[in-house]
């Protein structure tokens, strides 16, 4: 998509949100037609029946109770989420032209670049509809009527929605009413979990890695593409493949590697060894000239079969000694360094004080960034665990989420080939896919929704909380309504800026 075509999407979005929060208070007045924060709700007092065939099959009372919780539990989670990007937008400097754009923060299928079409509109209509339903479902079930019900319009169709009685919904008791208020992020939560189970439990284990080898992410080997699975390193072979970079013993130089695309194997000489990726300004390594994208062959006679290598024979060199590095260039000159070697100590000194130790001191450091090879890789069933969503309970949590911006979901179809499959690859990637976004658009519209904002359910769920509480002797305070909006608008300024902050920040830090 070229930046014409996104700025008009963006200018589209933009416009559209203008003129229906304009134009909302004649909006509003009309019988078919209300508003939604910025999408357009286009009315019916018809079709309401399955609503009352549906509550009264549905535990609804039942599930209103458990939505409350999931409805705080979901809150914190969002609320943290923001917290922490808020934090780390400040700790860690992104320069503005690598700020995302305005485009990326809509969750609308097309116009976030991220969100495919297909899955992305299917999944998120599916979310919409359901969270209205069940706001219908529990509301009929504590016997408040329902006026309305119709779609929901944000340029495109998006959903649904269910229009309760909104004099019998303010006058019923707010435990009533935060449950009917919690039901719709409560059952996209809970759909959310079933999903994201379903992945882990039952269709990750249906289609294990074909081999035991590393996928490749990146790579500055012209002989290694990226994408490629390695299933034979020299002699290495299985899971000794997962820590190639401190377990090889392959003499640097030229190795043969076996790979694999999913369809096809094929061999190849590539260039192995300790690899060169970059030189720290103003060190050892760069003083000297030393090309980058070269293998370190030797140093003071020493070679340098692996990073673990690399690391105890400097350990074992005092800082300021005349060293000897044999390197392997990318034309496959070797070639002869002289340096004189610095402590790790005056490199951390300079570039990160906090990180910095006496045993430092002791050590020697000449200025390189290293890898393998110059591969980027994972071993296959770390990224297997990842791309069917297993990482998320622990530190990959984040990365689960972000599967769509590291291009892993939708399952591109050239990885799908890597795992084996219980029946037609098609038809199972596409239900592992489905399953995907599934959870994420579910999962994202219930916190998001948790959040106490005006527009979300959230905002009245939290009022509704403050009403409750009063109840309690130490909070009577709170049956002073002026002293529950003022604690909601301090909330729901907190929540709005931090949103604000999270949007402009990396654009003007």
């Amino acid at each position: 998509m070229s930046y014409n075509e996104i700025y008009l999407i963006v200018l589209i979005v933009f416009s559209w949100i203008f003129i229906i929060l304009y134009l909302s208070p004649h909006i509003n007045k009309s019988k078919h037609f209300s508003t939604l924060g910025p999408a357009l709700m286009v009315k019916s007092t018809k079709n309401r029946g399955i609503l009352d065939a549906a509550s009264k099959r549905f535990p609804g009372k039942f599930f209103g109770k458990i939505s409350t919780i999931l409805v705080v539990v979901g809150g914190l989670i969002a609320f943290i989420m923001l917290v922490y990007e808020a934090i780390l937008i400040t700790t860690v400097h992104i320069p503005p032209s690598a700020a995302p754009s305005l485009n990326e923060y809509l969750a609308i299928p097309l116009v976030n670049p991220f969100i495919p079409l297909g899955y992305g509109t299917a999944t998120l209509v599916f979310a919409v509809v359901i969270h209205e339903m069940f706001h219908g479902i529990v509301a009929r079930k504590h016997g408040i009527k329902v006026d309305g019900v119709g779609a929901l319009f944000f340029i495109i169709p998006v959903g649904a929605f269910v229009e309760p009685n909104e004099k019998e919904i303010s006058e019923a008791d707010p435990v009533v009413r935060r449950r009917i208020i919690a039901a719709g992020p409560g059952i996209n939560i809970v759909i959310a979990i079933i999903c994201i189970m379903l992945l882990i439990f039952v269709m990750m284990p249906a289609s294990p890695p074909v081999h035991s080898g590393v996928y490749v992410e990146s790579s500055a080997n012209p002989h290694i593409p990226k994408g490629y699975e390695i299933i034979k390193y020299g002699n290495i072979t299985g899971n000794s493949l997962n820590n190639i970079e401190n377990n090889s013993h392959i003499t640097p130089g030229m190795a043969t590697v076996e790979l694999y695309n999913g369809k096809t194997y094929k061999n190849v000489s590539a260039e192995t060894g300790v690899f060169i990726c970059d030189l720290t300004p103003g060190f050892p390594a760069q003083n000297a000239n030393v090309p980058v994208n070269s293998i370190i062959s030797k140093i003071n006679g020493s070679t340098i079969y692996n990073i673990n290598t690399l690391g105890t024979v400097l350990d074992k060199i005092a800082p300021g000694t005349n060293i000897t590095m044999q390197i392997i260039t990318s034309s496959g000159t070797v070639k002869n360094y002289t340096m004189k070697t610095i402590s790790t100590y005056s490199y951390y000194a300079k570039e990160d004080p906090s990180a910095n130790k006496n045993i430092y001191k002791n050590e020697s450091f000449i200025g390189v960034g290293v890898t393998y090879s110059g591969l980027g890789y994972i071993p296959i069933n770390e990224m297997h665990r990842e791309v069917f969503g297993a990482a998320l309970f622990g530190p990959g949590f984040f990365e689960t989420l972000g599967l769509p911006i590291l291009g892993l979901s939708p399952i591109p179809l050239t990885m799908t080939h890597l795992f084996k499959s219980p029946f037609n690859p098609f038809i199972f990637f596409g239900i592992v896919n489905t399953l995907y976004w599934l959870f994420w658009i579910d999962f994202l519209l219930g916190i998001m929704n948790a959040l106490p904002i005006a527009v979300f359910d959230g905002g009245q769920f939290f009022r509704d909380s403050l009403l409750i509480t009063s109840r309690k002797k130490h909070f009577s305070f709170l049956k002073d309504e002026k002293n529950v909006m003022k604690i909601y608008y301090m909330m729901a300024l907190f929540v709005l800026m931090l949103l604000i902050y999270i949007v402009i920040a990396p654009r003007i830090i």
